[in-house]
């Protein structure tokens, strides 16, 4: 079924009273107000064909947003008819649209856009993206077919990144410049990692800064882990634009429970630096929780155990939904462990078998390639021993230091396996027991246990788990693709307005502050509903102190030190009187997201200061800005061709707009920006012009023309 304007327009002048003004902004998409661009293209044609050729794209330009927020059509009821009309009109079309609000000049806020957004799981081992399409959620395949990204990134001769699969075929043949576990690291200081950790892994790790990094000896500089998560997030984005034909701007993405304020930050900014929105950060249990509840279609009262084992964190939750098809969703409890995974019963028999290799063979020289292949031929025994007794571990080839070739055998058994991992599942197993054990657990009876998690297969975990609950885990959801299915549901449920539902999640941590004997004095209790305010009063420790240091930590140890620091700020023209006297009010405000702000307040001075916990591990936002521009001009060569296509194509689009403006009015500048316009598309790849800056450029002149007065 299709529908020209034409048929449009009678179709609503039939049906009811309509605006004059609709028939002629309708004319032509050129005028439409507010430099909005609504294109219809159908069936996935070529953008620039559609345009050129008017018989194979539908210019509607009364999408049910616009009906909404410009009130063109005066009689409500049928406004109402015209919206349900066009939402059936592109199902039946099967027509895939791009909407994009460009928003002037001036204006700071950036109105959220209409378009998909877009479920991730940015995981430790593998990340992936995912949509609600007919009420439920699908995994977007990447581009080879595979349902999931490798998290690698590797940099290739070229000295540009390679991502996913392409990056982990690099592991051996270029160990010191392909970098993996990235989550592990992100928005985390140097001091929080030991040095036999750090040298686990076959690529540098730069402990140089405050704030963790990764350095590349091939380029000579340091790579921050906000913009190489980025990279990730890009190739998903990029891959999902060309899935669905049509752009993504908005997303939300699953974080471990577990993480702290500066990674949820971290993680905000490496989206920002991939040109991505973040409608919202969801707990990974919590979003698991959420899609096995819906696509299970489980409309009774229930609580969910779910335990979240991936490949660098280990969460665990639990959830209620309450009344009919999940209209309220809410996370009772959270803990876990932030640095336990999957990777970690890797590494150890990654050890496990360098040394039998080094017993047998004292002269094998590991280095950074052959402590590769251990690896991969580590992740492949361990998959395997999850259904066979033992499996054979082979090194046919391995070079010794004085230029010999040997060979070598390892025999891994499920006993040697559970026994060189014996210090992970006695640590899963305290932090299960005592989180069984809080007050708020034991309120609330589960019904079920949820595993989610791609380590999570383990048999010694499964076996673990119903020990220690007595129930047997489902685990018939895919444990790989549950979580970004989950933050496809949010999206969908929670975001869109289509069936509102809502969820409820808690902060895992204790915040509050640091007073006399680097005590912890609480300000948030761990498990507090989100968002949440919360006041406490504090006062001064010396006569006549002038100001008051605040020093904010996240973390459940009683002393401050042993806790995760993340900002402070100072207090000053605080009351003047005697130790104990004045009366300082601190206030700890956390979003949905769990990013925090503290503010403090002198009750008798007024005086009052406040910071958003942004610290300095966390990039500014002109440091974000620089990195999405180089990470543009380091993206994967797939990637790269599809993001300036895109942009190429959006600039010509604007040339045609400015082209149909009769005798505009140009100043000398402006006349040189469209020369600018004009070479950069005839020599398309091969200019050196940013099409970005050129749109927000010709952008502006169109909006200065009278048309668009």
């Amino acid at each position: 079924m299709k529908m020209n304007r034409s048929e449009f327009i009678n179709f609503l002048l039939e049906k009811g009273k309509i605006d004059s003004k609709v028939i002629e902004l309708s004319k032509s998409i050129e005028k439409f107000p507010h430099a909005y661009r609504i294109i219809l293209a159908i069936d996935g044609s070529d953008f620039i064909n559609s345009l050129l050729n008017p018989k194979s794209y539908g210019e509607i330009d009364l999408a049910s947003g616009d009906l909404k927020s410009h009130n063109l059509i005066k009689d409500s009821e049928v406004k109402q008819q015209a919206i349900k009309f066009i939402n059936d009109l592109t199902k039946k079309s099967k027509l895939k649209f791009g909407y994009k609000k460009h928003s002037s000049s001036n204006s700071s806020k950036q109105k959220l856009s209409s378009d998909t957004v877009l479920g991730i799981d940015l995981g430790t081992t593998n990340s992936l993206s995912s949509i609600v399409e007919n009420g439920q959620a699908i995994t977007i395949p990447m581009k080879n077919g595979a349902r999931i990204l490798p998290s690698v990134i590797s940099i290739n001769k070229k000295n540009n990144f390679d991502i996913g699969e392409n990056a982990l075929r690099q592991q051996i043949s270029n160990p010191k410049e392909t970098f993996y576990s990235i989550k592990r690291f992100i928005g985390r200081r140097s001091t929080e990692f030991s040095s036999s950790l750090i040298n686990q892994y076959p690529f540098k790790i730069d402990t140089s800064e405050e704030k963790l990094g990764i350095y590349s000896d091939k380029l000579g500089k340091r790579f921050e882990c906000e913009e190489l998560s980025a990279q990730l997030l890009l190739s998903l984005k990029t891959n999902a634009e060309r899935f669905l034909n049509r752009s993504i701007e908005n997303c939300v993405i699953t974080v471990p429970a577990y993480f702290d304020n500066n990674q949820r930050v971290a993680t905000k900014k490496a989206a920002q630096i991939a040109g991505l929105n973040v409608q919202r950060l969801i707990s990974e249990p919590t979003a698991a929780a959420f899609a096995y509840g819906i696509s299970k279609n489980n409309n009774k009262k229930s609580s969910t155990l779910v335990l979240d084992l991936g490949g660098g964190t280990f969460d665990i939750s639990l959830v209620r939904s309450e009344g009919e098809d999940l209209e309220s969703f809410s996370v009772i409890a959270h803990s876990g462990e932030r640095d336990l995974g999957g990777d970690d019963f890797t590494n150890s028999l990654v050890e496990s078998i360098s040394k039998s290799i080094k017993k047998e063979y004292p002269k094998v020289v590991i280095n950074p390639s052959i402590k590769n292949l251990i690896r991969e031929e580590a992740i492949k025994a361990k998959h395997t021993i999850s259904f066979q007794d033992e499996v054979e571990v082979n090194f046919p080839m391995l070079p010794t230091d004085d230029s010999q070739i040997v060979s070598h055998s390892y025999m891994l058994t499920k006993n040697n396996f559970e026994k060189i991992n014996s210090k992970f599942t006695k640590l899963i197993e305290s932090v299960i027991s005592d989180f069984l054990k809080l007050d708020k657990v034991k309120k609330h009876n589960f019904e079920q246990v949820v595993l989610v998690g791609g380590a999570s297969r383990m048999p010694l975990f499964l076996e673990l788990v119903e020990k220690l609950t007595g129930i047997k885990p489902m685990i018939d959801t895919n444990p790989d693709e549950v979580v970004a299915h989950g933050a496809a549901y949010c999206a969908e449920y929670t975001l869109s307005g289509v069936k509102e539902k809502t969820i409820i999640d808690v902060t895992p941590l204790s915040l509050g502050i640091k007073t006399i004997g680097d005590i912890h004095s609480e300000v948030v209790p761990p498990n507090t509903i989100l968002p949440t305010r919360k006041s406490e009063e504090f006062t001064t420790i010396v006569d006549f102190q002038k100001q008051l240091s605040i020093k904010v930590f996240q973390g459940n140890r009683k002393i401050a030190s042993d806790n995760i620091f993340l900002n402070g700020f100072v207090l000053s023209d605080i009351e003047s009187a005697r130790k104990g006297e004045p009366k300082i009010n601190v206030t700890f405000e956390i979003d949905l997201d769990g990013i925090l702000k503290v503010s403090a307040e002198d009750k008798f001075t007024k005086s009052k200061n406040s910071i958003l916990i942004t610290n300095s591990l966390n990039l500014s936002n002109e440091e974000v800005e620089k990195l999405r521009k180089k990470a543009l001009l380091m993206a994967d060569e797939d990637v790269k061709k599809t993001i300036f296509s895109e942009k190429y194509k959006e600039l010509f689009t604007w040339k045609k707009v400015f082209d149909e403006i009769q005798n505009p009015k140009l100043s000398n500048s402006d006349q040189l920006i469209i020369d600018r316009v004009e070479n950069c598309i005839e020599k398309i790849h091969k200019s050196n012009e940013d099409p970005d800056a050129l749109i927000h450029s010709l952008l502006k002149i169109i909006e200065n023309q009278e048309v668009y007065a």
